[in-house]
């Protein structure tokens, strides 16, 4: 299949302004970054700490907000019949996605950049290298399973209806974890509950890859990648 660098910038470029413009996407960011601030502001700080400040930003950032930008845009345009358009012109299926994902991962890094200055963490505390790595992969994850849901979905209001419940796994579970063991344990095999551990660990004791968050990271990475391939392959991006 071959790809073309002008029709990837162009469908950028759309996705880019799409994204901007869409307010149920970046609500995402937004509410990452002020709850974060209120938080900080208004809770004692023997409970808000930067670890829990930074991963509860981070996991609205990357699970709420990659999903969203994965399936709110996509379904968006199967409504306005604007990705049928697209699909029947010169641009074909991988052009259209690697184009579409890149806006939603550069946003995604973006934010989770400036969580740690807002989270009240010093820079030298980070370990960036992994941190990128981490966050970025579970961004990654998310827009993937956004995709998949957007597929499934013919309009912008199923696909929240169908994301709001995977969001509440994702984002709520990691955050309960540390009052109940059941719990911790459940949210240590999903790839939001590795994030939030990577990030208690990097900055309450000095952090070593862990063999076990690399392992659940890229398992949940392969699947979104084989349930995405099986949902494009059988559906497309514009099923009905």
């Amino acid at each position: 299949m071959n790809l073309s660098l002008r029709k990837i910038n162009a469908i950028f470029q759309l996705k880019l302004q799409s994204i901007i413009t869409n307010v149920s996407i970046m609500v995402a960011p937004m509410l990452a970054v002020g709850f974060v601030l209120i938080m900080k502001i208004s809770m004692p700080k023997e409970v808000m700490t930067g670890a829990f400040l930074l991963g509860f930003g981070v996991l609205f950032n990357a699970i709420m907000g990659g999903i969203m930008t994965g399936s709110y845009p996509l379904a968006e345009e199967k409504e306005k019949n604007t990705l049928r358009v697209l699909m029947t012109s010169s641009v074909n299926g991988a052009e259209f996605i690697i184009g579409s994902i890149i806006p939603s991962i550069i946003m995604i890094i973006i934010v989770n950049i400036i969580l740690v200055p807002i989270a009240g963490v010093s820079m030298d505390k980070i370990n960036w290298p992994i941190y990128l790595i981490y966050t970025t992969l579970s961004g990654f994850i998310s827009i993937l399973i956004g995709y998949i849901i957007g597929i499934y979905s013919k309009n912008q209001m199923q696909a929240g209806n169908l994301s709001m419940p995977i969001l509440l796994i994702f984002t709520m579970t990691p955050m309960f974890q540390m009052i109940n063991k059941t719990i911790q344990n459940i949210a240590s095999y999903t790839y939001s509950g590795t994030i939030i551990n990577f990030i208690n660990n990097m900055l309450t004791i000095k952090y070593t890859v862990d063999f076990k968050d690399i392992t659940v990271l890229m398992t949940w990475l392969i699947l979104s990648i084989i349930v995405f391939i099986y949902a494009y392959s059988k559906h497309g991006l514009d099923s009905e």
